[in-house]
């Protein structure tokens, strides 16, 4: 890195630039205008910002810039690297070409499994990595821990204490909101201790509105966030009241046209920030990282330049990025030529004043900076079996069971089934339309399995299983029968956790993620195959050629309404547990 006289130097003309990119279209974030600019880069930083042609730069490298577009690197505001299944060398291998250059990430998900130690793995994956890589402290781990049990429990004093490491930037998203709205549970002191370290507050608060926002804005603000919003009006309602609302287009959610809605409705967009939240790997290989949020958003009619600056400057002025969100003099030299500025396709990309990615592809490889944890972290009840999987019941013929609606994942609904009972247990196979989810702990908890009846899930034959189970990471299962879901548990004993099919006691496909049970240590395009192929089989299932997303969130205790954790059914808003039975 120059000295700040050399750049001085460069910038006055007296000694040549590194770097000179000419004739290009500027997007200048911080005005809201684009015009032909030249600029000039000497070391990692940005030492000069003027008009095409008006002066004559010398440089070591010349870009020809005409016919292109030139933004600062994009910022994701929120992400969850595991959620791509990859380390943090594979995952910034794929989304840097894609012009993504700075990522805040929350690694809740290895947090609950692995505990301090899994968040500091990610920090020492991504080291000396050309993608800054930030930390947001995991808040929830696990989410409400009275409602559910994972590997690890952080307290505030664990919290204060990563909050001490280098690039932590914020406390993660406070998932607990019912906790924060009535000032209950240990994720109060673990929100005090990020105001005391005067550190943004990331906010998950899907649905909360009128005096219950005020009360969760009072609890998290005045630098909060929120990405769980579904509908234009609560958008504006939380941007108006000082929180920052991202813009997500995940492999969960997908509410371009509100956002949109919220954000054309307004006449300023400063509190819009863009952030990805969880893609999976296929997606990722397919449709991009921010880039692919960026394009939907301007396609449902915002205008290009609000757009890049949701994805830059704003998100970098919240978190108080030095140097970093624009193109201008004296700052870091992140910048983004793309060739298309509406469909946001990225042709080159320059991270630290240096060109790391041409057309899609990294110049140089990546390679990691520590190897990854390949150890066993699925650690189920000693004594379980097939007949764990068999609900127990009253002695009658015919019984109501609660049953968790899943038709609509973002707002699970209670239903009643009557099912068919002999001796006290529910007969098999079950009726068309109902299936059995089931949750078992694997951090080591030692309990039977929780057990629930399903409907509004396609399944028709076998089972399906995950150790990817937001956001504790428990075993999920859903199945039709207790020997499938059994063979559905030691499968993914064997291979460390991951994902598979079963069908008739047979693996139809399997995704070993060895690390935690939630990364592999492939390259993403490798994951990305096994993946597709894991969708492809689905069908014989019943399934639909799609991932299963709803496996993935049936536990996760902070959206509405219903949802099975490892320790019982549960009513998300009274955080009530309910019986099997009706």
């Amino acid at each position: 890195m120059d000295s700040r006289k050399q750049v001085t130097a460069s910038a006055r003309g007296d000694q040549p630039f590194d770097l000179a990119i000419l004739n290009v279209q500027l997007i200048n974030v911080l005005t809201g205008e684009i015009y032909p600019a030249d600029i000039g880069i000497r070391g990692d930083r940005i030492s000069y910002v003027g008009q095409a042609g008006e002066f004559i730069l010398q440089s070591n490298q010349v870009i020809n810039g005409a016919g292109m577009w030139a933004s600062p690197g994009f910022i994701d505001g929120h992400v969850h690297n595991e959620s791509s299944m990859c380390t943090p060398a594979h995952w910034a291998a794929v989304i840097l070409p894609h012009g993504t250059t700075t990522v805040c990430t929350d690694p809740h998900e290895i947090g609950n499994v692995m505990g301090m130690r899994g968040v500091k793995y990610m920090l020492d994956a991504s080291q000396d990595l050309p993608l800054r890589y930030y930390i947001t402290v995991p808040s929830c781990v696990p989410a409400v821990p009275q409602l559910e049990s994972a590997g690890a429990t952080f307290t505030d004093r664990d919290v204060t204490e990563m909050l001490q490491w280098e690039r932590v930037v914020a406390i993660a998203e406070a998932m607990d909101f019912v906790g924060l709205i009535n000032q209950a549970g240990k994720i109060v002191p673990i929100v005090e201790a990020g105001h005391q370290a005067g550190l943004p507050i990331e906010g998950h608060a899907p649905g909360v509105n009128g005096r219950f926002l005020q009360a969760y804005l009072t609890a998290t603000g005045p630098r909060a966030t929120d990405h769980e919003s579904l509908t234009g009006e609560n958008m504006v309602e939380k941007v108006r009241n000082g929180a920052m609302v991202y813009a997500r287009l995940s492999s969960f959610s997908n509410v371009t046209n509100e956002l949109a809605r919220a954000i054309c409705s307004l006449p300023d967009a400063r509190m819009f920030g863009f952030c990805t939240d969880d893609i999976m790997p296929n997606l990722l290989v397919e449709f991009g990282h921010l880039d692919h949020g960026m394009r939907s958003l301007i396609a449902a009619g915002v205008q290009p330049v609000k757009v890049y600056q949701m994805a830059t400057f704003n998100v970098a002025q919240h978190y108080g990025f030095w140097g970093l969100g624009a193109i201008a003099p004296g700052w870091f030299a992140d910048i983004v030529l793309l060739d298309d500025l509406e469909q946001v396709h990225v042709s080159q990309v320059i991270t630290a004043g240096k060109v790391i990615a041409k057309n899609g592809q990294l110049i140089r490889p990546l390679s990691e900076p520590i190897p990854p944890i390949m150890e066993n972290t699925v650690r189920l009840p000693e004594n379980l079996s097939v007949e764990s999987f068999f609900p127990k019941c009253s002695d009658r013929d015919l019984i109501k069971f609660n049953a968790i609606n899943l038709s609509n994942l973002h707002d699970t609904r209670l239903e009643v089934v009557k099912l068919p009972c002999k001796e006290g247990q529910v007969s098999f196979p079950l009726p068309a339309g109902v299936a059995m989810a089931a949750v078992v702990g694997r951090h080591g908890q030692g309990r039977p399995p929780s057990l629930a009846f399903v409907t509004g899930y396609p399944i028709q034959a076998g089972a399906i299983a995950s150790t990817i189970s937001h956001d504790s990471h428990n075993l999920v299962i859903i199945g039709k029968t207790p020997c499938d879901m059994y063979a559905a548990a030691r499968a993914l004993v064997e291979s460390g956790g991951g994902l598979v099919a079963i069908k008739d006691g047979e693996i139809l496909n399997r995704i070993p993620l060895p690390v935690a049970g939630l990364i592999s240590p492939l390259p993403v395009h490798e994951l990305s195959r096994q993946v597709i192929q894991f969708i492809q089989v689905l069908p014989k299932l019943g399934l639909p050629e799609f991932f299963p997303v709803t496996l993935l969130d049936i536990s996760l205790p902070v959206i509405p309404n219903i949802r099975l954790t490892d320790l019982g059914l549960v009513d998300i808003i009274t955080q009530q547990f309910l019986p099997l039975e009706a």
